[in-house]
């Protein structure tokens, strides 16, 4: 015993490179999840592109500039989604049973599971930028601009896993998660400014739409991808939501997946 208490703490930062590539192999061996992310936001794209383009170029919308950015966060959305199937299957599968009997850390897991799907993130942001120009859509002020747009959607992206894998964690049911996770994520797609402006929602509905953290996020990709007044507000409103979601997911993920049984 006494020997056991002077073995050092298991490293973190080798616990989570084991598992995320465990992570990988088995995400590229489902290559349906992996075309999901992409091929699933194409074709909302296409559709909305196809069905309101005109109306809110009418409007005096540059509707591919505006629609973009939602459909990127939409893409994010997907990802987190997945996270939750993913921990669902390893919580309920006996995977999370047998991490917890291993000397590893209890973060390794989350963060795991998180650089998995932020790898598939940052693979359907970079195809929806490419097909967006297809559309029109164009960095207007930059290629710095631009980075900040990625970041700012890696980062919702953070957030969204991390809520979601607190969900799979916790309920360990694939059917029950992937139901629970359109619970969550539609009605903040659908109250939210996404895919038309704030102005189109009833008088007594617009603030809850308008500062919503999902129309927060989408005004700040909006605002580092076209020209008009300084970006920097939304950035900041965007940034501290996100910051905050992620710190609050982070704190439960681990608990929720340590508390499995």
């Amino acid at each position: 015993m006494s020997g056991l208490a002077h073995e050092p703490r298991p490293a973190l930062l080798a616990d989570t490179v084991q598992l995320a590539g465990r992570h990988l192999r088995l995400m590229s061996r489902r290559p349906a999840s992996i075309m999901g992310a992409i091929i699933f936001p194409l074709v909302f794209a296409f559709l909305f592109f196809t069905v309101l383009g005109r109306v809110m170029e009418r409007a005096g919308i540059d509707y591919a500039q505006y629609l973009l950015p939602a459909i990127v966060i939409q893409a994010m959305f997907f990802s987190a989604m997945s996270a939750s199937v993913w921990a669902a299957e390893d919580a309920c599968g006996g995977m999370v049973d047998r991490l917890r009997s291993m000397p590893i850390s209890r973060t390794a897991p989350v963060l795991s599971l998180l650089g998995g799907e932020l790898v598939r993130s940052l693979l359907s942001i970079v195809v929806l930028i490419a097909a967006g120009h297809v559309f029109g859509f164009r960095f207007e002020r930059g290629w710095g601009y631009a980075a900040v747009f990625v970041l700012i959607a890696l980062g919702m992206a953070v957030a969204a896993c991390a809520g979601y894998l607190v969900l799979g964690f916790a309920i360990a049911r694939v059917e029950t998660v992937e139901v629970t996770g359109g619970l969550v994520y539609y009605p903040l797609l659908l109250v939210s400014d996404l895919f038309v402006p704030a102005g189109s929602f009833p008088g007594w509905l617009r603030p809850i739409v308008e500062n919503q953290p999902i129309s927060r996020v989408a005004d700040a990709l909006r605002a580092t991808s076209a020209t008009g007044g300084g970006p920097w507000p939304d950035v900041l409103v965007a940034v501290a939501w996100i910051v905050v979601a992620t710190l609050g997911f982070a704190l439960l993920a681990p608990r929720a997946f340590a508390g499995r049984r």
